[in-house]
């Protein structure tokens, strides 16, 4: 569940999805073991999971997510907008 802003700098707490920049992040299924049948198809497919991640407005305005294979979800700076906080890990949610 979200519960603040995934800038791991700000306490912003999540109120509304029109606040802020939801951000929907879809992990690759390892294995069979996350595989399951489809009820009207049977056909066998694999199970996504999704995390979500917010930025508060503040926080959207200068940075923005992006999945990196060693610290995960991180804060990266938008073009132009200096490097006020970035370039952190943010937690999963």
């Amino acid at each position: 569940m979200l519960h603040k802003c995934a800038n791991p700098v700000c306490s912003t707490e999540f109120r509304r999805l029109r606040d802020g920049k939801l951000f929907h992040f879809q992990p690759k299924p390892v294995g069979k073991a996350q595989q399951q049948k489809t009820r009207l198809t049977g056909k066998t497919r694999a199970v996504r999971s999704v995390e979500r991640y917010w930025l508060c407005d503040d926080c959207s305005a200068y940075v923005t997510l992006t999945f990196d294979q060693e610290r995960g979800m991180i804060t990266v700076p938008l073009p132009g907008t200096g490097s006020k906080n970035t370039a952190r890990a943010v937690t999963s949610v």
